[in-house]
Protein backbone atom coordinates (compact mmCIF):
# COMPACT_ATOMS: atom_id res chain seq x y z
CA UNK A 1 0.00 0.00 0.00
CA UNK A 2 2.93 2.10 1.18
CA UNK A 3 4.03 1.51 -2.63
CA UNK A 4 1.43 2.41 -4.33
CA UNK A 5 1.25 5.28 -2.23
CA UNK A 6 4.94 6.70 -3.26
CA UNK A 7 4.59 5.71 -7.32
CA UNK A 8 1.51 7.29 -7.10
CA UNK A 9 3.03 10.76 -5.48
CA UNK A 10 6.36 10.17 -7.88
CA UNK A 11 3.51 10.32 -10.78
CA UNK A 12 2.32 13.68 -9.27
CA UNK A 13 5.39 15.72 -9.30
CA UNK A 14 5.97 14.79 -12.39
CA UNK A 15 2.85 15.80 -13.90
CA UNK A 16 3.15 19.30 -11.93
CA UNK A 17 6.47 19.61 -13.30
CA UNK A 18 6.12 19.03 -17.00
CA UNK A 19 2.57 21.26 -16.74
CA UNK A 20 5.36 24.12 -14.74
CA UNK A 21 7.42 24.02 -17.83
CA UNK A 22 4.61 23.96 -20.70
CA UNK A 23 3.34 26.89 -18.46
CA UNK A 24 6.75 28.96 -18.49
CA UNK A 25 7.00 28.23 -22.27
CA UNK A 26 8.92 25.29 -22.26
CA UNK A 27 7.97 22.07 -24.88
CA UNK A 28 9.04 19.01 -24.60
CA UNK A 29 11.64 18.94 -27.61
CA UNK A 30 10.78 17.43 -30.88
CA UNK A 31 13.88 15.71 -32.98
CA UNK A 32 12.13 16.16 -36.04
CA UNK A 33 11.05 20.11 -35.72
CA UNK A 34 12.77 22.85 -38.09
CA UNK A 35 14.65 23.92 -35.13
CA UNK A 36 16.24 20.71 -34.66
CA UNK A 37 17.13 19.82 -38.02
CA UNK A 38 20.21 17.68 -38.34
CA UNK A 39 23.50 17.52 -37.28
CA UNK A 40 24.68 16.98 -40.67
CA UNK A 41 27.93 15.51 -41.07
CA UNK A 42 29.02 16.61 -44.86
CA UNK A 43 32.28 15.20 -46.42
CA UNK A 44 34.17 15.66 -49.50
CA UNK A 45 37.07 14.46 -51.16
CA UNK A 46 40.49 16.64 -51.27
CA UNK A 47 40.44 18.12 -54.30
CA UNK A 48 39.18 21.79 -55.65
CA UNK A 49 35.86 19.90 -57.28
CA UNK A 50 35.29 18.31 -53.87
CA UNK A 51 36.12 21.47 -51.91
CA UNK A 52 33.51 23.49 -53.80
CA UNK A 53 30.71 21.06 -54.35
CA UNK A 54 30.78 20.21 -50.60
CA UNK A 55 30.45 23.91 -49.31
CA UNK A 56 27.77 24.06 -52.34
CA UNK A 57 26.03 21.07 -49.81
CA UNK A 58 27.00 23.06 -46.65
CA UNK A 59 25.51 26.28 -47.60
CA UNK A 60 21.91 25.08 -48.82
CA UNK A 61 21.63 22.81 -45.98
CA UNK A 62 22.06 25.67 -43.63
CA UNK A 63 19.81 28.10 -45.59
CA UNK A 64 17.04 25.21 -44.86
CA UNK A 65 17.63 25.55 -40.97
CA UNK A 66 20.00 22.20 -40.77
CA UNK A 67 22.83 22.35 -38.41
CA UNK A 68 25.93 21.14 -40.08
CA UNK A 69 29.39 19.63 -39.16
CA UNK A 70 31.34 21.05 -42.00
CA UNK A 71 34.52 18.20 -42.79
CA UNK A 72 34.56 19.02 -46.49
CA UNK A 73 38.30 17.91 -47.95
CA UNK A 74 37.94 15.60 -45.78
CA UNK A 75 40.66 13.14 -47.52
CA UNK A 76 41.65 10.86 -50.29
CA UNK A 77 38.11 8.55 -52.09
CA UNK A 78 38.84 5.36 -49.96
CA UNK A 79 38.92 7.52 -46.44
CA UNK A 80 35.90 9.39 -47.80
CA UNK A 81 34.27 6.07 -48.86
CA UNK A 82 35.08 4.34 -45.08
CA UNK A 83 33.65 6.99 -42.91
CA UNK A 84 30.89 7.29 -44.87
CA UNK A 85 30.13 3.06 -43.99
CA UNK A 86 31.45 3.02 -40.86
CA UNK A 87 28.51 6.35 -39.76
CA UNK A 88 31.39 8.82 -39.37
CA UNK A 89 30.09 10.93 -42.15
CA UNK A 90 26.66 11.21 -43.46
CA UNK A 91 26.47 13.38 -46.59
CA UNK A 92 29.32 13.07 -49.25
CA UNK A 93 29.99 13.85 -52.93
CA UNK A 94 31.06 10.90 -54.19
CA UNK A 95 31.23 9.53 -58.58
CA UNK A 96 28.85 7.40 -59.61
CA UNK A 97 31.96 5.50 -61.50
CA UNK A 98 33.07 4.56 -58.17
CA UNK A 99 30.20 2.03 -57.61
CA UNK A 100 31.82 -0.97 -59.82
CA UNK A 101 35.01 -0.38 -57.03
CA UNK A 102 32.57 -0.87 -53.92
CA UNK A 103 30.78 -4.04 -55.10
CA UNK A 104 31.55 -7.53 -56.12
CA UNK A 105 30.60 -7.31 -60.07
CA UNK A 106 31.82 -9.30 -63.24
CA UNK A 107 30.52 -6.93 -65.80
CA UNK A 108 31.52 -3.18 -65.64
CA UNK A 109 30.17 -2.30 -68.93
CA UNK A 110 26.80 -0.34 -67.31
CA UNK A 111 29.61 2.01 -65.73
CA UNK A 112 30.28 3.24 -69.16
CA UNK A 113 27.06 4.74 -69.60
CA UNK A 114 26.01 7.32 -67.86
CA UNK A 115 22.26 6.32 -66.84
CA UNK A 116 22.81 2.61 -66.53
CA UNK A 117 26.04 2.89 -64.14
CA UNK A 118 24.43 5.32 -61.66
CA UNK A 119 21.14 3.42 -61.59
CA UNK A 120 23.09 0.68 -60.69
CA UNK A 121 25.72 2.13 -58.57
CA UNK A 122 22.29 3.54 -56.66
CA UNK A 123 20.62 -0.16 -56.83
CA UNK A 124 23.85 -2.30 -55.12
CA UNK A 125 24.59 0.58 -52.65
CA UNK A 126 20.96 0.95 -51.49
CA UNK A 127 20.78 -2.71 -51.14
CA UNK A 128 23.75 -3.47 -49.60
CA UNK A 129 24.92 -0.54 -47.22
CA UNK A 130 21.29 1.54 -47.26
CA UNK A 131 23.42 4.11 -48.78
CA UNK A 132 21.59 6.32 -50.75
CA UNK A 133 23.12 8.34 -54.15
CA UNK A 134 20.72 11.06 -54.96
CA UNK A 135 20.63 13.28 -58.10
CA UNK A 136 23.80 13.50 -60.16
CA UNK A 137 25.58 16.25 -62.08
CA UNK A 138 25.48 15.94 -65.52
CA UNK A 139 29.05 16.17 -65.62
CA UNK A 140 31.26 13.64 -66.76
CA UNK A 141 34.94 13.56 -65.07
CA UNK A 142 36.33 10.66 -66.20
CA UNK A 143 39.27 9.88 -68.10
CA UNK A 144 39.27 12.16 -71.37
CA UNK A 145 41.82 12.80 -74.42
CA UNK A 146 42.75 16.64 -74.35
CA UNK A 147 44.15 18.78 -77.56
CA UNK A 148 45.20 22.37 -77.75
CA UNK A 149 42.32 24.20 -79.13
CA UNK A 150 44.28 25.71 -82.31
CA UNK A 151 45.49 22.10 -82.94
CA UNK A 152 41.92 20.74 -82.74
CA UNK A 153 40.27 23.12 -85.09
CA UNK A 154 43.24 23.50 -87.29
CA UNK A 155 42.72 19.51 -87.60
CA UNK A 156 39.07 19.15 -87.27
CA UNK A 157 39.00 17.10 -84.23
CA UNK A 158 35.99 17.46 -82.41
CA UNK A 159 35.28 13.87 -81.15
CA UNK A 160 37.10 10.23 -81.28
CA UNK A 161 36.17 9.09 -84.34
CA UNK A 162 37.43 12.41 -85.97
CA UNK A 163 40.64 11.40 -84.06
CA UNK A 164 40.78 7.96 -85.56
CA UNK A 165 40.62 9.41 -88.81
CA UNK A 166 43.24 11.92 -88.07
CA UNK A 167 45.72 9.01 -86.49
CA UNK A 168 44.95 6.77 -89.56
CA UNK A 169 45.80 9.17 -92.29
CA UNK A 170 48.89 9.35 -90.75
CA UNK A 171 48.80 12.38 -88.36
CA UNK A 172 51.43 13.29 -86.03
CA UNK A 173 50.96 11.79 -82.69
CA UNK A 174 52.53 12.17 -79.15
CA UNK A 175 50.37 11.33 -76.32
CA UNK A 176 51.52 11.45 -72.62
CA UNK A 177 49.51 9.64 -69.92
CA UNK A 178 49.47 7.46 -66.90
CA UNK A 179 50.85 3.62 -67.53
CA UNK A 180 47.52 2.56 -66.21
CA UNK A 181 45.26 4.15 -68.60
CA UNK A 182 47.54 3.07 -71.21
CA UNK A 183 47.14 -0.44 -70.32
CA UNK A 184 43.43 -0.49 -69.59
CA UNK A 185 40.57 -1.91 -71.53
CA UNK A 186 38.39 1.39 -70.37
CA UNK A 187 41.38 3.31 -71.40
CA UNK A 188 43.37 4.02 -74.39
CA UNK A 189 43.25 0.31 -75.66
CA UNK A 190 39.22 0.38 -75.15
CA UNK A 191 39.28 4.07 -77.33
CA UNK A 192 41.80 1.88 -79.83
CA UNK A 193 39.04 -1.03 -80.02
CA UNK A 194 36.16 1.12 -80.35
CA UNK A 195 37.57 3.68 -83.07
CA UNK A 196 39.55 2.07 -84.85
CA UNK A 197 42.96 3.32 -84.81
CA UNK A 198 46.36 1.83 -83.13
CA UNK A 199 49.25 4.08 -81.60
CA UNK A 200 52.66 2.31 -81.20
CA UNK A 201 55.08 2.67 -78.34
CA UNK A 202 56.81 5.52 -80.12
CA UNK A 203 53.64 7.62 -80.31
CA UNK A 204 53.28 7.26 -76.10
CA UNK A 205 55.25 8.75 -73.07
CA UNK A 206 54.37 6.74 -70.08
CA UNK A 207 54.40 8.28 -66.49
CA UNK A 208 54.14 5.55 -63.52
CA UNK A 209 51.49 8.32 -61.56
CA UNK A 210 48.18 9.63 -62.86
CA UNK A 211 49.32 13.68 -62.53
CA UNK A 212 47.60 15.72 -65.31
CA UNK A 213 49.14 19.03 -64.15
CA UNK A 214 52.40 17.41 -65.65
CA UNK A 215 50.85 16.11 -68.83
CA UNK A 216 48.95 18.95 -69.49
CA UNK A 217 51.97 21.61 -68.88
CA UNK A 218 53.64 18.94 -71.61
CA UNK A 219 50.87 19.35 -73.63
CA UNK A 220 51.00 23.08 -73.76
CA UNK A 221 54.49 23.61 -73.97
CA UNK A 222 55.15 20.61 -76.38
CA UNK A 223 57.56 18.81 -74.40
CA UNK A 224 58.93 16.18 -76.56
CA UNK A 225 56.47 16.68 -79.61
CA UNK A 226 53.25 16.23 -76.89
CA UNK A 227 50.25 17.43 -78.78
CA UNK A 228 47.82 15.05 -77.12
CA UNK A 229 47.21 14.38 -73.07
CA UNK A 230 45.17 12.69 -70.67
CA UNK A 231 43.32 14.78 -68.80
CA UNK A 232 39.83 14.45 -66.21
CA UNK A 233 36.69 16.10 -67.82
CA UNK A 234 35.85 18.80 -65.40
CA UNK A 235 39.78 19.93 -64.61
CA UNK A 236 39.92 23.46 -64.08
CA UNK A 237 42.89 23.76 -66.49
CA UNK A 238 41.45 23.52 -69.62
CA UNK A 239 39.83 26.86 -70.08
CA UNK A 240 42.99 28.26 -68.57
CA UNK A 241 45.09 26.43 -70.50
CA UNK A 242 42.80 27.00 -73.95
CA UNK A 243 42.54 23.58 -74.66
CA UNK A 244 39.56 21.25 -75.43
CA UNK A 245 38.61 17.84 -74.54
CA UNK A 246 38.27 14.91 -77.16
CA UNK A 247 34.61 14.05 -76.84
CA UNK A 248 34.00 10.16 -76.37
CA UNK A 249 30.15 8.82 -78.00
CA UNK A 250 30.88 5.51 -77.36
CA UNK A 251 31.60 6.26 -73.31
CA UNK A 252 34.46 3.73 -73.32
CA UNK A 253 35.98 4.58 -69.69
CA UNK A 254 33.34 5.07 -67.05
CA UNK A 255 31.06 7.69 -66.23
CA UNK A 256 32.04 9.77 -63.27
CA UNK A 257 29.06 11.86 -62.33
CA UNK A 258 29.42 14.01 -59.18
CA UNK A 259 26.85 12.94 -56.76
CA UNK A 260 25.38 14.05 -53.15
CA UNK A 261 25.38 10.59 -51.11
CA UNK A 262 23.63 10.20 -48.12
CA UNK A 263 23.38 7.40 -45.12
CA UNK A 264 20.28 5.63 -45.26
CA UNK A 265 19.19 6.79 -41.41
CA UNK A 266 19.59 10.34 -42.18
CA UNK A 267 17.77 9.80 -45.70
CA UNK A 268 14.57 8.34 -44.00
CA UNK A 269 14.73 10.99 -41.38
CA UNK A 270 15.20 13.95 -43.81
CA UNK A 271 14.31 12.97 -47.68
CA UNK A 272 13.87 16.74 -48.12
CA UNK A 273 17.94 16.86 -48.50
CA UNK A 274 17.13 15.06 -52.10
CA UNK A 275 14.62 17.87 -52.94
CA UNK A 276 17.23 20.67 -51.77
CA UNK A 277 20.02 19.79 -53.59
CA UNK A 278 18.84 18.03 -57.01
CA UNK A 279 17.91 21.64 -58.76
CA UNK A 280 21.62 22.50 -58.21
CA UNK A 281 23.17 19.31 -59.06
CA UNK A 282 20.95 19.48 -62.02
CA UNK A 283 22.85 23.12 -63.15
CA UNK A 284 26.37 21.42 -62.90
CA UNK A 285 27.77 20.75 -66.43
CA UNK A 286 30.83 19.63 -67.69
CA UNK A 287 31.83 23.59 -68.70
CA UNK A 288 30.89 24.95 -65.61
CA UNK A 289 32.34 22.88 -63.59
CA UNK A 290 35.55 23.29 -65.77
CA UNK A 291 34.88 27.51 -64.83
CA UNK A 292 33.95 26.34 -60.92
CA UNK A 293 37.52 24.35 -60.36
CA UNK A 294 39.94 26.83 -62.36
CA UNK A 295 38.67 29.64 -60.01
CA UNK A 296 40.26 27.87 -57.11
CA UNK A 297 42.94 25.65 -58.59
CA UNK A 298 44.13 28.36 -60.78
CA UNK A 299 42.68 31.93 -59.46
CA UNK A 300 43.42 30.58 -55.72
CA UNK A 301 39.94 31.72 -54.77
CA UNK A 302 38.64 30.23 -51.56
CA UNK A 303 36.19 27.46 -52.40
CA UNK A 304 33.47 28.56 -49.92
CA UNK A 305 33.27 32.00 -51.80
CA UNK A 306 32.68 30.35 -54.82
CA UNK A 307 30.29 28.47 -54.00
CA UNK A 308 28.23 30.81 -52.45
CA UNK A 309 28.65 33.29 -55.97
CA UNK A 310 27.48 30.35 -57.75
CA UNK A 311 24.72 29.60 -55.76
CA UNK A 312 23.82 33.22 -55.12
CA UNK A 313 23.94 34.38 -59.03
CA UNK A 314 21.49 31.23 -59.66
CA UNK A 315 18.88 32.06 -57.21
CA UNK A 316 19.47 29.51 -54.52
CA UNK A 317 20.67 31.50 -52.01
CA UNK A 318 19.67 34.85 -51.19
CA UNK A 319 23.08 37.05 -50.92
Amino acid sequence: MRAVKIKWMISFVLVMVLGLALACGGQAADPDSEASKGPITIASMIDSEGAILGQMMVLLLEAEGFEVDDKTEFGTPDILRGALMGGEVDLVLDYTGSGQYYHDVDDTDPWSDAEAGYQLTRELDAEANDIHWLTPAPANNTEMLALRRDFAEERGIADMYDFAEYVNAGGEVKLISSASFAENVKGLLGYEQAYGFNLSGDQLILLSAGNTAEMLRALVEGTNDVNVSLVYGTDGALEQMDLVVIDDPESIPPVYLPTPVLRGEIHERYPQIEEILAPVFETLTLETLQGLNAAVAYEGRDPTSVAREYLVSHGFLEE
